[in-house]
């Protein structure tokens, strides 16, 4: 399992300075804590400093710290993301200890459900990264001590052996989209005249592009000129259900649809080949475009599997990229 804990305010910012940025001396505590504890401090050489950190007593807190197993991975967010990824090594239940090291809250309360890690490494992800890496939604911000859903990371955890690997591209490898970023402002950019948009020219296969800079941060790129081909080509009708009749675009002058990647462009370092292609822009009226989006997974299941029906011979036949209907449905995070 991979958990996380914030560390934002100015409390929790303050501990983590002192027991995760660097090294806790529990050697001045160690007679305070249970012999099995003393032992596998001891075993791998943490019994003098050791990284650690704590949760405040309540159901959730405890429920979860009871499921904390060795080895679990925990990632560890502050205002800046999250800056460390660290192994669980073993947890107390200590309230004696907890109190010593970080004192108590303004209601009396300490950080008595503690564990204590290793393997300490910096990482720097950001939440935007994170959240579009596990498929949360791009604005989602993580509180307290919790874990990543279940479901999402068994759904990304299909590509690697480890949970390490795992944090290694999300941490070096993995780049956001533009679509993650401004996905209201390129559905815009695509209101204009469509009377000089040609759709007899046949598709290529060409090679991803470099990711660019976009509010600061890396993502790929993606080709208004190509989705608008797209969304030409669909005869500006949703490819769910054509019955689906928006109002008529003053811009353009045909109906209002919008371009969504069938294939997520966050998901284009797994290609070598470009995804930004009219094979993978489907044309969506707004109502299915946001269903896509955030709809119940059996919801998204049935709108994905229409659009992989219509859309999988070109992906394979025009440009050579094959994927399955349950590596679609894990571009989504849906097992």
């Amino acid at each position: 399992m991979l958990y996380y804990f914030t560390a934002c305010d100015k409390n929790a910012r303050k501990h983590y300075d002192d027991t995760v940025t660097v090294p806790y001396r529990i050697a001045d505590l160690f007679d305070k804590l249970e012999p099995e504890i003393q032992w596998t401090l001891t075993t791998h050489g943490l019994n003098k400093h050791v990284h650690m950190w704590g949760a405040i007593p309540g159901d959730q807190n405890i429920k979860r710290w009871g499921r904390l197993k060795t080895n679990d991975g925990m990632l560890v967010y502050t205002k800046e993301g999250f800056t460390y990824y660290a192994k669980v090594l073993c947890k107390t239940h200590n309230k004696e200890v907890a109190e010593r090291i970080w004192g108590k809250d303004n209601e009396g309360k300490t950080w008595e459900y503690i564990y204590f890690l290793k393997d300490l490494q910096k990482v720097s992800i950001p939440k935007e990264v994170f959240s579009a890496f596990f498929g949360y939604k791009i604005n989602f911000t993580p509180q307290g001590f919790s874990n990543i859903d279940k479901e999402k990371l068994a759904v990304r955890m299909k590509r690697y052996t480890t949970l390490d690997e795992l944090v290694v591209d999300l941490s070096k490898k993995f780049i956001l989209s533009e679509d993650d970023l401004e996905e209201n402002n390129f559905q815009t950019s695509l209101e204009s005249d469509f009377s000089k948009i040609s759709i007899d020219s046949p598709e290529i296969k060409k090679q991803r592009k470099k990711p660019k800079k976009i509010n600061g941060m890396k993502a790929w790129p993606r080709s208004a000129k190509i989705s608008k081909i797209a969304l030409k080509k669909a005869d500006f009708k949703c490819e769910i259900d054509q019955s689906h009749i928006t109002f008529v675009s003053d811009a353009s002058k045909e109906h209002y649809v919008e371009a969504h990647h069938l294939i997520p462009m966050k998901f284009q370092n797994d290609f070598t080949t470009s995804i930004d292609t009219e094979s993978n822009v489907v044309a969506l009226c707004p109502l299915c475009h946001r269903k896509i989006h955030l709809a119940r997974k059996n919801e998204k299941k049935e709108l994905l599997q229409i659009l992989y029906n219509k859309r999988n011979g070109l992906l394979r036949n025009n440009v050579e990229i094959d994927i399955s209907l349950q590596d679609l449905y894990g571009f989504y995070a849906i097992n």
